[in-house]
């Protein structure tokens, strides 16, 4: 009569001789993540059951029949179900139960921020409009012969730089009141402006103005400080 302590070592080693034909068959089959649901219950149910039948018919075949004894039977099957549930839960697990999703691929990492704006480029740089000016004979408004060609230049200049208006400034010397040297500055400045207009210079670009004997650049106690200060400047607004 066979032992129980030898009974079980031989299903225990059947068990193990089926794990190592698993694990050395079924490597990349087995590593694959399942979530345990209804096959593995199905399957041990079923591995249990023809587990049980083996266990008893193996034990009926080594001794016979007649010669195992019904606690030796009841063994084998309890040995034989325990097995086959074990290897029936497994097989279930590993055929039909459903795989676990892999985890969601991590979300890209965010867009570089956008390189800064280039500065702004600088200001452009403002040209320094210097018009000459004339001079004027004493008591006269009237722009000598020789003077002309300084305000053909200006003229040139200022239709170059449409966008520029211009004081027409006109000054005299300290001789004579102060009401009709203030007069007189003014028939200069506007002198200018009309020579300027014969050139083509719109009237709006220009602003004539008369200061009369004041803002004096030399000595009126010469002749030749006295024909300095009789001028017309032209000077840009801006």
């Amino acid at each position: 009569m066979i032992s129980k302590s030898r009974l079980l070592k031989g299903i225990a080693a059947v068990t193990g001789a089926a794990f190592c034909a698993g694990a050395f068959t079924g490597c990349a089959w087995l590593r694959k993540p399942r979530e345990w649901g209804a096959c593995t219950a199905v399957g041990a149910l079923a591995g249990a059951g023809a587990g049980a039948a083996s266990g008893i018919a193996i034990v009926d075949r080594t001794h016979g029949k007649s010669e195992s004894t019904h606690d030796t039977r009841t063994y084998a099957g309890i040995a034989g179900a325990g097995t086959g549930a074990i290897l029936g839960g497994i097989a279930g697990h590993f055929i039909c139960d459903p795989e676990v999703p892999p985890p969601p691929p991590p979300p890209p990492p965010p867009p570089p921020p956008p390189p800064p704006p280039p500065p702004p480029p600088p200001p452009p740089k403002k040209e320094k409009l210097v018009l000459r000016g004339v001079h004027f004979d004493f008591n006269k408004s009237k722009i000598r012969p020789g003077d002309a060609a300084i305000l053909d230049e200006a003229a040139d200049t200022l239709k170059s730089h449409t966008n520029v208006n211009v004081y027409v400034d006109g000054y005299c010397d300290a001789i004579g009141s102060e009401e009709y040297n203030l007069k007189l500055s003014q028939r200069r400045a506007d002198a200018v402006a009309g020579y300027l207009e014969g050139k083509g210079i719109p009237s709006s670009q220009l602003i004539p103005r008369g200061f009369g004997k004041t803002n004096f650049v030399a000595d009126n106690e010469t002749d030749e400080g006295r024909a300095q200060n009789r001028r017309v400047e032209l000077k840009p607004t801006d």
